[in-house]
């Protein structure tokens, strides 16, 4: 699935390149405004993340971060997880 996720990349990004993504690990420390580049690293084909956040998702946060009215009262770091699941369930966070 992997292949066909990020057949788009090609001529942006050597194979070379995507397979290191794929494999590289990215700590986003704030999930609120850094839910919108997590949410960017997965479209792209990053695969790994660690999320630290002990914050919860507010309707203020809506404006400017990924999260929708379904999220508010959670976790931002559990917000982004399932985020990110939605968008490539191979994830690994």
């Amino acid at each position: 699935m992997y292949q066909e996720f990020t057949s788009r990349n090609h001529g942006y990004i050597t194979n070379d390149l995507q397979a290191h993504i794929g494999s590289t690990i990215i700590l986003i420390a704030g999930c609120g405004l850094g839910s919108v580049s997590a949410e960017v690293a997965v479209r792209t084909g990053f695969k790994k993340f660690i999320l630290v956040d002990g914050d919860t998702v507010g309707v203020s946060n809506l404006n400017r971060q990924i999260f929708n009215f379904s999220d508010v009262g959670k976790f931002k770091a559990q917000a982004l997880k399932e985020r990110l699941l939605a968008i490539n369930p191979e994830v690994e966070v």
